[in-house]
C-alpha cells in the first residue's frame, strides 16, 4: 500500500467506518467493529509517522482538483510534514482512547459512533489540509458532531454547554473565513504551498488579516478572555468527547496559528509578539487561579487546560527574536506542548471519566481514599498529575522548559511571571491528588472495582507515551524541527 493511500485512509477510514457501522451493525458487533477501526487508525498513524521520521523526512502528499469555477481553484490537497506528523500520531492515539472511553454508552449507540467518527475525520482533515478552503471545510466539519455529542450524551446543563460551544466556535470560524478570503483576493490562490512561495500583495493591511485569523484560532485554543465556552463544554461532555476536545480540538487552534498566521504573515507575528506574550501570561495565571477554586474534577482539568494553552502563546512569542536558536526553542516548545498536553489531558479526562462511572461523582470532597480499591487508577492519576505540573522525566517538563527558555530569552519579565503558574499548578494538582487518592471519603467505595484489563489499555498507551517523550523528546522534536525550520526560513 502506497503512502498516499495510507494518508487518504487516515482521513476517511473513521468516517466510512462510522457510517457503515452505524447503518449495518448493532450492539456487541458494533462495539467490536469500532474498536477494530480505532486500532487500524492507530496502526496507520504510527506507521506513517515512522515512515516520515526515520526514512528521510520525505513529505507525503495527495493532490486532486476539487473545485474549478473560472479563476477559483480549490484543490483536495493533503500533506504530511514535520509540523503535523506528531499531531497525526497524537490523533491516532486519542482515537483509540476515545473509543475505549465510550464503552459505557447505551443510548442511541449507532448514532453516537457516527458522530464520534465524523468528528475524528474532521480533526485529521484539519491537520493534513494544505488548501485553505479544504482546511476550513474540515474545521467546520467537527463542530456539528461535537455539538450533538455534548447535547445528547452529555450530563448536567448539556444543551446550554453545547450551544455555548457552537456559538463561540462559529464566531471564530466567521473571523477565519473572512481572513482566508482576504488572503485569496490578495494572492489569487488558496494553496498553502503556493502562498508560501509568492509575495502576497495585500488588499488590506496584513496585520488586520493576522488579527482576524489569530482571534478565530484563539477561540478554539482557547486564549483568555475567549475561553468561556471551555469549562462548561468539558464539564458536561461525555468522556470520549472531553478526551478529543482537550487532546485534539484545542490543538487545532494552536496548529492553525503556526501553520497559517506565522507562515503567511510572519512579519506581523513578530510585530505583535509582545501582545501575544502578555495574553499568554494572563492565560497561564488566570487559568491556574481559577483551577484552585474548582471542586469538580472535570472542571479542574478544564481550567488547567486554559493555563497550559497559555504556555503555547509564550513559546510563540519567541518568534520575534533575531536569534534562530531562540526562535526554534520557542516554537518547538509551543508545538511540543500541544502534543504533551494532548496526551496528559487525554489521560486525565479518561481517568476522571472512569472514576465517575464507578463512583457516580466527580466532586473532590465526595471522593477520597481511592488508592485502597483503585490502585491502578490512583497510580495513573498521580503520574498524569505530576506530568501536568511539569515533573522531570515526563513530556510536560520538556515542553515547558523549552517554552521558558525561548520566552525568557525574548521577554524575560513576562516569562518569569508565567513560571509562577507552575507553582500554582503544583498547588491544585497536589491538593487534588492528596484529597482523591489518600483522603478520607464521605462515601463507601470499598465494594467498587478498578478498571478492567480492557479499560487499562489506553491508560498504558498514554502513560508510555508521556514517559517516553519525557525521556527521549527527540522522537518528537526532531520531526517538529523539520516543519518549523521551513516556517523560520520563510520568515527570513
Amino acid at each position: 500500500m502506497s503512502n498516499s493511500i495510507i494518508l487518504l485512509s487516515i482521513v476517511f477510514v473513521p468516517a466510512v467506518g462510522g457510517i457503515l457501522g452505524s447503518i449495518f451493525l448493532k450492539d456487541k458487533l458494533l462495539e467490536k467493529f469500532v474498536y477494530l477501526i480505532s486500532y487500524i487508525q492507530l496502526v496507520l498513524c504510527t506507521y506513517i509517522y515512522i515512515q516520515f521520521a526515520f526514512l528521510g523526512y520525505e513529505q507525503i502528499s495527495v493532490l486532486y482538483e476539487w473545485i474549478n469555477i473560472g479563476k477559483v481553484n480549490v484543490d483536495f490537497y493533503i500533506k504530511l510534514d514535520g509540523l503535523n506528523a506528531p499531531l497525526i500520531l497524537l490523533a491516532g492515539i486519542l482515537t483509540t482512547v476515545s473509543v475505549h472511553a465510550s464503552n459505557h454508552i447505551r443510548e442511541r449507540i449507532n448514532e453516537y459512533y457516527f458522530w464520534l467518527f465524523l468528528l475524528i475525520t474532521g480533526v485529521f482533515g484539519v491537520f493534513l489540509s494544505f488548501d485553505l478552503i479544504l482546511f476550513f471545510f474540515f474545521f467546520e466539519l467537527e463542530i456539528i458532531p461535537m455539538f450533538f455529542l455534548i447535547s445528547i450524551w452529555g450530563t448536567g446543563r448539556k444543551e446550554y454547554s453545547a450551544m455555548k460551544f457552537l456559538l463561540f466556535t462559529l464566531s471564530g470560524s466567521a473571523l477565519i473565513i473572512i481572513g482566508f478570503l482576504c488572503i485569496y483576493f490578495s494572492s489569487g490562490t488558496f494553496n498553502l504551498d503556493e502562498l508560501n512561495r509568492i509575495q502576497i500583495n495585500w488588499i488590506i493591511p496584513s496585520a488586520f488579516v493576522f488579527i482576524l485569523i489569530f482571534i478565530g484560532f484563539s477561540i478554539k485554543l482557547p486564549m483568555w478572555p475567549l475561553h468561556g465556552w471551555l469549562p462548561d463544554a468539558h464539564t458536561d461532555a461525555p468522556t470520549a468527547a472531553s478526551v478529543l476536545l482537550a487532546g485534539l480540538l484545542l490543538k487545532m487552534g494552536g496548529y492553525g496559528i503556526i501553520r497559517i498566521c506565522y507562515s503567511l504573515m510572519s512579519s506581523d507575528a513578530k510585530d505583535l509578539s509582545l501582545i501575544i506574550s502578555v495574553f499568554g501570561v494572563i492565560s497561564v495565571i488566570y487559568g491556574a487561579l481559577m483551577t484552585l477554586r474548582q471542586t469538580d474534577l472535570k472542571r479542574l482539568v478544564a481550567f488547567s487546560s486554559v493555563s497550559h494553552m497559555g504556555y503555547i502563546l509564550i513559546g510563540l512569542s519567541a518568534f520575534s527574536s533575531s536569534d534562530l536558536i531562540t526562535q526554534k526553542l520557542g516554537l518547538s516548545g509551543a508545538s511540543l506542548q500541544m502534543v504533551s498536553h494532548g496526551l496528559i489531558t487525554g489521560l486525565l479526562f479518561y481517568l476522571v471519566g472512569g472514576i465517575y462511572e464507578k463512583c457516580k461523582t466527580r466532586e473532590v470532597y465526595e471522593l477520597g481514599g481511592l488508592s485502597s480499591n483503585f490502585k491502578f487508577s490512583s497510580v495513573a492519576l498521580a503520574i498524569s498529575g505530576m506530568a501536568s505540573l511539569g515533573l522531570p522525566g515526563t513530556s510536560g517538563f520538556i515542553a515547558e522548559i523549552m517554552v521558558f527558555m525561548g520566552g525568557f530569552a525574548e521577554y524575560n519579565i513576562l516569562t518569569s511571571i508565567s513560571v509562577f503558574g507552575v507553582v500554582l499548578a503544583a498547588g491544585y494538582i497536589l491538593w487534588m491528588l492528596q484529597r482523591v487518592i489518600f483522603g478520607t471519603s464521605n462515601n463507601d467505595y470499598s465494594k467498587l472495582s478498578d478498571l478492567n484489563n480492557v479499560e487499562k489499555i489506553p491508560v498504558l498507551i498514554l502513560l508510555f507515551s508521556i514517559l517516553f517523550i519525557g525521556i527521549y523528546p527527540r522522537f518528537i522534536t526532531d520531526v517538529l524541527n523539520i516543519g518549523l525550520n521551513e516556517i523560520i526560513n520563510l520568515a527570513g
